[in-house]
C-alpha cells in the first residue's frame, strides 16, 4: 500500500475547497473591516482589530462546540443513524445559545475594561466599546450557524454553507461601505458603522440558512420527535463528553491568542495596529488549509463509524504527509507577493506599514507549522474523539511555553516586534512533537458511534 492515498486525497479536494473558500471569504471579511476603517487612522484599525480578537476568543469555543457536533455527526453518518445526527445538532444549537446569552449580557457592563486591558489609548477604548456593545449580541446567531454549518459538512453536503456564506459576507461588504461612509440618508457611522453591518449580515445568513433547510426537508433539521428525546440524559452526556474538552480547548487556545493582542497593545498603539493588520492576513492564509483539516476530519471521522480502521490509519496518514510540504510551498508564494498583499492598507502611515512588511516575514516562512498542527490536531486526533489530549498539549504550548516567553521578550528583554513575534511561534513548535507523538500512538482511532 502507498504512503499516501490518492483516492482519498482526490475525495478529499471535493470536500475541501468549499471550506477552505468559505473560510478564508470569512477571514477576509476581517479584513475588509480593519481595510475599511483604516482611513480613519491606527485608532480606529486598532480597535476593530482588538474587537475583532475578542468575538474571535469567543467564537473559537462555539467553534469547538460545533467541531463536537461535526465530530459525531460523521461518525453517525458512517454508521447510518440518521436520528442521532438530528439530536446532535438540535442539542449543540441549545448548547450553543444558552451559552453565549451570559457572555452577551457581561459585555454589555464590562466591554470597556476588556477592551483598556488591550489599550490605554483612550480613543481606541471608546471605539471598541461601541464596536462590542453592536455586535456581541449576533454571537447567538452565529453558535447556530456554525452548529448547522458543521452538521452540513460532516454529512459531505460542503458547497451550501459555502453558497449562503459567501451571500451573507458579500451583503456584509456593501452594508459596510455604506454605513462607514454615510450616504442615501445615513450618516457616516466609521467604526459603529462596520459593528452595526455585522450584526445585520450575521442576522440574514441565519435566516436564509434555515429557510432553505426547512424548504428541502433537509435530514439534519430535528422533527418534533426528536424534540421530546432531549429528555433522555445518555445523549446529553455523550455530546458533552465529546464537546466540553474541544470547547475549554478552543476557550483556553483563544484566550491565549487574546493575550498575545493585549502584549502587541501594551507595546504601543502602532504595534497594536500592525499586528491588527496581519492577524487577519495571517488568518486568511491559514484558513486555505481549514477545508483541508475539515477533509480530514470528516473522512477518518466516517470511517471510524464504519469500523474501518485501517481505512482511516492511511487517510489520516496522507493528509498530515502533505500538510506541511504545501503549507510552506504557499507561504513563500505568500511573502513573495508582499507588495500586491499591503496594496489595500496604502493609507495607514510610512512607519506602521513597513514594520508590518518586517513581521509578515514570520508569517510568510512559520505559518506551515501552525497548518500541520491543525491538520494533526482538528483533522485526525479530534476526530477520533481525543479531545482532553489536545486540551493538555494546547495549554503546554501556549500556556507553559509560549506566552512567558513572549511576555518575557516584550518587556524584560524589550525586544522589538519582529522578535517579539517570533517568540509566539515557540507554541507552535512545541505543540507540533506533541501531536505527532500522539498522533503515532494511534490511542484516537475510537468508533465513537457505538453506544
Amino acid at each position: 500500500m502507498s504512503w499516501l492515498n490518492t483516492a482519498s486525497l482526490k475525495a478529499s479536494l471535493k470536500l475541501a475547497w468549499p471550506i477552505s473558500l468559505q473560510n478564508t471569504l470569512i477571514t477576509l471579511l476581517g479584513m475588509v473591516d480593519v481595510m475599511m476603517v483604516s482611513h480613519l487612522g491606527d485608532a480606529a484599525v486598532a480597535a476593530v482589530g482588538l474587537g475583532n480578537r475578542i468575538q474571535f476568543v469567543v467564537l473559537v469555543i462555539i467553534m469547538g462546540l460545533a467541531w463536537g457536533v461535526g465530530i459525531l455527526v460523521a461518525q453517525y453518518w458512517g454508521a447510518q443513524q440518521q436520528e442521532k445526527i438530528r439530536r446532535t445538532v438540535l442539542m449543540g444549537a441549545f448548547i450553543g445559545v444558552f451559552a453565549m446569552i451570559p457572555i452577551v449580557i457581561a459585555f454589555f457592563y464590562f466591554a470597556d475594561d476588556v477592551i483598556a486591558i488591550g489599550s490605554e489609548d483612550s480613543e481606541v477604548i471608546a471605539l471598541g466599546q461601541s464596536y462590542l456593545w453592536i455586535t456581541m449580541p449576533s454571537l447567538c446567531l452565529i453558535a447556530v450557524i456554525m452548529v448547522l454549518e458543521n452538521a452540513l459538512r460532516s454529512i459531505n453536503q460542503v458547497r451550501l454553507p459555502m453558497v449562503l456564506s459567501a451571500i451573507a459576507i458579500a451583503i456584509n461588504i456593501v452594508l459596510n461601505y455604506w454605513l462607514i461612509n454615510g450616504g442615501l440618508g445615513i450618516p457616516a457611522l466609521g467604526v459603529d458603522g462596520a459593528a452595526l453591518a455585522t450584526t445585520i449580515s450575521r442576522a440574514i445568513h441565519l435566516l436564509i440558512l434555515i429557510y432553505v433547510l426547512i424548504k428541502v426537508l433537509h435530514p439534519i433539521v430535528p422533527h418534533m420527535d426528536d424534540i421530546k428525546l432531549l429528555s433522555q440524559k445518555g445523549p446529553w452526556w455523550k455530546l458533552l463528553k465529546i464537546v466540553w474538552p474541544m470547547m475549554f480547548s478552543f476557550g483556553v487556545w483563544s484566550l491565549g491568542t487574546f493575550v498575545y493582542q493585549l502584549i502587541y497593545g501594551q507595546m504601543g498603539t502602532k504595534e497594536l495596529a500592525v499586528m491588527s493588520l496581519l492577524s487577519p492576513i495571517e488568518g486568511m492564509y491559514i484558513s486555505l488549509f481549514f477545508g483541508f483539516a475539515s477533509a480530514c476530519a470528516i473522512m477518518v471521522g466516517q470511517k471510524l463509524g464504519a469500523d474501518q480502521y485501517d481505512e482511516a490509519w492511511v487517510t489520516a496518514r496522507s493528509f498530515i504527509t502533505l500538510a506541511p510540504m504545501v503549507g510552506l510551498a504557499l507561504g513563500v508564494l505568500l511573502y513573495m507577493a508582499k507588495a500586491w498583499v499591503f496594496i489595500p492598507f496604502a493609507d495607514l502611515p510610512a512607519e506602521t506599514l513597513t514594520l508590518a512588511s518586517d513581521v509578515f516575514l514570520i508569517i510568510g516562512l512559520g505559518a506551515w507549522i501552525k497548518i500541520t498542527n491543525m491538520t494533526l490536531a482538528m483533522g485526525v486526533l479530534r476526530a477520533g474523539g481525543e479531545t482532553k489530549a489536545c486540551l493538555y498539549i494546547d495549554i503546554i504550548g501556549m500556556w507553559i511555553v509560549s506566552i512567558p516567553l513572549t511576555y518575557y521578550c516584550a518587556f524584560h528583554l524589550n525586544l522589538p516586534l519582529f522578535w517579539v513575534a517570533l517568540a509566539a511561534y515557540s507554541e507552535e513548535v512545541t505543540k507540533s512533537f506533541l501531536f505527532l507523538w500522539r498522533v503515532l500512538q494511534k490511542k484516537w482511532m475510537r468508533n465513537l458511534a457505538k453506544a
